[in-house]
């Protein structure tokens, strides 16, 4: 019976002890008290759970805040506070930490509602903080403070420190006083990251602009847009509400982008650095590394969360894709090519932190502090590639400079070699001569010959080689010396000379031609190869068009022969620079334009046609006999 008397006491003691162990006592109101011990929580969601007088006996215990951190699903905790007797003359107020990765909860107090953090809709999920709330006006004895929370699984957020979920109640200037600390201890411990990831952004903006005053250098601006999905992924959970993606579902979005961003735009980088070219199954890897990057987020926005294994698994997956195709393809073409293989050793070594901190996630449970301190570690990382990539990049530009430069010479050394081969007219007794050559670039493609021959004859011809660039005056060097080691004055046979010497020699290309021989008794000949026919005295002289040359080896040209009057109109050949010369409205210059200034001089008419907008080189010669 005295047994049976101990164990009864022991009993009542016991449920005594943990009866008190559920009600916490406030000392005193001067400075805000932590809510730390024994809180009551249960899974679902009943609003009868918020009135005072609800029993919540039979509900589970928890140590706040020791045991908060991974608790996911909707719940609500309950907790007893015993105030002091002389309640402090201010309004009282109520700090409530985030409840580890809460990212939504409402706050009662005795059954009244007195705020609440976030919404329990998908969209309206944030990321976990604190708040403070005023108390209504408490009569003394005990306070009965009930919390609806909705916690989701995310695999793009760390979970918080457990001494950040503890919950204050003081003063109302105490606890807002305290909130104050806690955001700005928060920002104190993320300062690192943010002033690393201020210098990448400047980097940033940087690579971005660099293309605007700089042609011909998009790849800064690929690996700016790079750098940005890099930034972007990193800088997001070191303060999301800076840059207002407090919203679970726009700091997960922007996270997803971020992360799958870098990957899509590096094949671009790739391209403009080394024109490679990536096969399907390299896009298609992309897509899957997007896909499987966006699916958390997406599972979240329609109200159905994966489990947090599985998210982090589908992550792993989308950075071991990226190794699996682009790196090994981006090395082998860079390393064939010999093509700045360091560049791809550096964006390798970021691109393992990623992977390394991904497995550190996925199988290690990281803290806030370790969670954020791998992420300044990763950004620092990001910024050593950024200036390893910069003077990688730097010194590439210096050495395509030093291409152009070089080519700039030869080009400038072609075209003065090219005006060499330009005969100069000289005047006869005969007839005036007039040529105008305006090149659209260094080197062109348009050649004009003035041969006297030891009959009082003259050759006059003009051509227009295929292309543009050295090949095409490689092509008009060719041209000119086989017109020019012509002995005939016919010029059907001179083309046919040219014809022989161009053929197997143009590449693919082709010149057309137009050769004239003018006789002092004024007879003209005309032989055509392709070219646009002469004009004169302000009409088309009508002449077989022949084949270009350099197309078939045995063809043949035919003559037209046409008579200049004394002080009459002129004989007007051109190339097709002038009838093809373009407006801004798209509109050609055409040969109705060209036919009515064809009387004028071979500068006007050139003119005439540089000013309607030149895309080709324009040749004019005219031929006028004397009176």
């Amino acid at each position: 019976m005295r047994l049976l008397y101990l164990v009864l006491m022991a009993a009542a003691l016991l449920l005594s002890s943990v009866a008190e162990a559920q009600t916490i006592a406030v000392e005193g109101l001067s400075q805000p008290q932590a809510l730390s011990g024994q809180w009551k929580f249960h899974e679902g969601d009943d609003p009868r759970w918020a009135q005072p007088g609800f029993d919540d006996s039979q509900w589970s215990s928890i140590d706040i805040p020791a045991s908060v951190n991974q608790q996911f699903g909707q719940r609500w905790y309950r907790v007893h506070v015993s105030l002091p007797a002389a309640t402090a003359s201010e309004p009282l107020g109520l700090l409530v930490g985030p409840f580890g990765s809460a990212f939504a909860y409402e706050v009662f107090a005795d059954g009244q509602r007195i705020g609440s953090v976030g919404g329990f809709r998908p969209t309206e999920l944030r990321l976990p903080t604190v708040a403070a709330f005023p108390l209504p006006p408490q009569p003394k004895g005990e306070l009965v403070l009930a919390f609806r929370v909705r916690s989701i699984p995310s695999a793009y957020t760390i979970p918080a420190e457990t001494a950040a979920s503890v919950s204050f109640l003081g003063t109302l200037a105490g606890v807002r006083t305290q909130e104050k600390l806690w955001h700005a201890e928060r920002l104190s411990g993320r300062l690192n990251g943010l002033l690393i990831s201020a210098a990448i952004a400047m980097a940033t903006l940087f690579f971005v602009t660099l293309p605007l005053t700089r042609k011909g250098s998009r790849e800064y601006f690929w690996f700016g847009l790079f750098l940005l999905g890099g930034l972007g992924f990193r800088l997001i959970p070191l303060y999301p509400e800076a840059l207002g993606l407090e919203r679970v579902v726009t700091s997960n979005l922007g996270m997803a982008i971020s992360l799958s961003g870098g990957v899509l735009i590096f094949p671009f980088l790739l391209i403009e650095l080394f024109a490679s070219r990536h096969t399907l199954i390299g896009w298609l890897g992309a897509a899957l590394m997007y896909a499987m990057a966006c699916t958390a987020m997406a599972s979240q926005l329609f109200d159905s969360p994966l489990p947090i294994e599985t998210q982090r698994t589908l992550i792993l997956g989308a950075t071991v894709v990226w190794f699996i195709y682009y790196f090994p393809f981006a090395w082998r073409y860079s390393t064939i090519r010999g093509q700045l293989p360091a560049m791809h050793a550096v964006l390798l070594f970021h691109m393992s932190g990623t992977l390394i901190q991904h497995f550190a996630v996925r199988y290690f449970q990281l803290t806030e502090s370790q969670g954020l301190g791998m992420q300044t570690i990763r950004l620092l990382t990001l910024l050593l590639v950024t200036f390893a990539m910069a003077i990688l990049l730097n010194r590439r530009a210096a050495r395509m400079d030093a291409e152009r430069q070089r080519l700039g010479g030869e080009l400038a050394a072609a075209s003065e070699v090219q005006s060499l081969l330009l005969s100069a007219p000289t005047a006869t007794g005969h007839y005036a001569v007039d040529a105008v050559y305006l090149p659209a670039s260094e080197v062109g493609g348009d050649f004009y010959q003035v041969l006297d021959r030891e009959s009082g004859a003259r050759l006059v011809v003009v051509g227009d080689v295929s292309g543009k660039g050295l090949r095409a005056a490689m092509l008009v060097s060719v041209a000119v010396g086989a017109l020019r080691a012509a002995q005939s004055d016919s010029p059907a046979a001179v083309l046919a000379v040219m014809n022989r010497a161009l053929c197997g020699r143009s590449g693919g290309g082709f010149v057309t031609c137009c050769c004239v021989r003018v006789d002092p008794n004024g007879e003209a000949v005309i032989a055509n190869a392709g070219h646009l026919p002469p004009y004169l005295a302000g009409r088309e002289a009508e002449t077989d068009p022949g084949l270009p040359l350099g197309i078939v080896p045995g063809a043949e040209y035919t003559e037209t022969r046409v008579s200049l009057a004394r002080g009459g109109g002129a004989l007007v050949l051109f190339s097709d620079g002038v009838v093809e010369a373009e407006n801004a409205q798209r509109e050609l210059f055409g040969f109705d334009r060209t036919r009515d200034i064809s009387t004028k001089s071979a500068q006007e008419i050139a003119e005439a046609a540089k000013a309607w907008g030149q895309n080709d080189d324009i040749t004019v010669v005219t031929v006028r006999r004397n009176a």
